[in-house]
């Protein structure tokens, strides 16, 4: 006599019911990122309608400048006529076109303890972590790309060489309250600046931050107009500590656009749609091309020989700008780079 024939079968709990993979999905720090498109409506205020007059892939879309310029005074009055006028230019950005498609195969969750639900839920996450990711990595490029090659600050304190201010260790204190004359020397708003930095620094902000009035080492002072973002795609040299990027505002742009089909809900007879789906962890919205067919899917699990099949394919246009500079030899930039060193 025995009861094994009618043992409980193994129990497997659902994935909406547990949280063990919660960290198998964790996001990171993509603050170089988040950093540009806050900026964006201070550089580009009319962005809306630079997306909209885009209009095709193939369209040039450009932002007029006026170049910067000297005017030289005389010493007397004269009958001559003025002959001195202003130069202007266009600034055309370069478009990325991200594509990345999602496949659903819906008759596989009758026969499985995933639902159908959660696992496009965890494919929505895993795709906005991957634009995440790609556009903090083309964000932290394009800061890289644009680091002023003038700092009229160099040797007050730092020495200033390959567009890189090295920060010593005995510098480091007070490096914050440097900023502020060192976007004075550039000709840069001191009162308000953008700083990106590597996932340390934020450990040097926090102590120094949060130190009390009665502190007799108080650096409190040094924070005032300063917004701070990390990012985890920010290089640091061996001999580095931390790496610094500072702004004022109005120095970074980014704009994203999503193709027309997706913008006017295009319909075709062979089971396509074309749709708008916003991305809230990203901050943008993509554009979607859904098919539904027939295919076999047995490789995935058997009797599915002949199944409906659907899938969900994101896309989007991007560019980051930075403010403009005709002259980046010698004139300063508004992006300026800092190595924070170990010694």
């Amino acid at each position: 006599m025995t009861l094994a024939t009618t043992k409980l079968d193994e129990y497997r709990q659902t994935v909406e019911q547990s949280g063990v993979d919660l960290w198998e999905n964790r996001f990171s720090n993509y603050g170089a990122f988040g950093t540009y498109l806050k900026d964006t409506p201070n550089l580009i205020p009319g962005g809306a309608e630079f997306i909209a007059n885009r209009k095709g892939e193939d369209r040039t879309a450009s932002f007029t400048v006026i170049q910067r310029e000297s005017f030289s005074a005389d010493s007397s009055r004269s009958c001559t006529a003025g002959t001195q006028d202003s130069t202007s230019a266009y600034v055309t950005p370069s478009w990325t076109t991200w594509k990345y498609p999602i496949m659903v195969v819906p008759s596989q969750y009758e026969n499985n303890n995933v639902s159908l639900q959660a696992d496009f839920n965890h494919k929505m996450e895993t795709l906005e972590r991957t634009i995440l990711y790609d556009l903090d990595t083309a964000a932290v490029t394009s800061l890289e790309a644009n680091i002023s090659a003038v700092n009229n600050a160099s040797g007050n304190p730092y020495n200033f060489a390959s567009s890189v201010s090295a920060v010593p260790l005995s510098g480091n204190d007070y490096f914050l309250n440097e900023l502020t004359s060192q976007l004075m020397h550039n000709d840069l708003p001191p009162d308000q600046m953008n700083i990106i930095a590597s996932p340390r620094f934020a450990s040097y902000v926090d102590r120094y931050v949060n130190q009390g009035k009665a502190n007799d080492e108080n650096r409190q002072f040094q924070f005032g107009g300063k917004s701070f973002a990390y990012s985890n795609q920010l290089t640091v040299a061996t001999s580095d500590r931390d790496t610094v990027y500072v702004a004022p505002p109005a120095s970074l742009g980014f704009l994203s656009w999503i193709d027309p089909d997706a913008r006017m809900g295009h319909q075709s007879g062979d089971g396509k749609e074309w749709f708008t789906q916003p991305l809230p962890k990203v901050g943008i919205t993509a554009g979607v091309l859904y098919q539904s067919t027939c295919a076999d899917k047995s490789a995935l699990q058997g009797g599915l020989e002949a199944t409906l099949t659907e899938s969900y394919s994101f896309s989007f246009d991007y560019m980051f700008t930075t403010a403009y500079n005709s002259t980046p030899s010698t004139n300063p930039g508004t992006i300026f780079k800092y190595t924070l060193t170990k010694t």
